[in-house]
């Protein structure tokens, strides 16, 4: 699914697909760029930019972890992809 909308407090949320990241920080912040990766000779389109805290990072991290952890105990194993 490339695109969804959600309802999140009153608004309209849009979804978007991605499956290329560039990651990096300052002393105050981290950025993650998201984006589509249509082929290895292809360079990737980067339509999001997310930038937060070091904190904020910290705590998606872990967030992350736990959804990880808790998708492979109820679908399975996910392997890894190359970076």
């Amino acid at each position: 699914m490339s695109c969804c909308r959600v309802r999140v407090r009153d608004r309209t949320v849009e979804g978007r697909s991605a499956n290329h990241f560039e990651m990096a920080f300052t002393e105050s912040e981290f950025l993650v760029d998201f984006g589509q990766s249509y082929g290895e000779s292809e360079a990737a389109l980067v339509h999001t930019r997310i930038i937060m805290t070091p904190q904020s990072a910290k705590t998606l991290s872990r967030m992350l972890e736990d959804l990880v952890e808790r998708y492979e105990q109820s679908v399975g194993t996910i392997g890894e992809r190359n970076i």
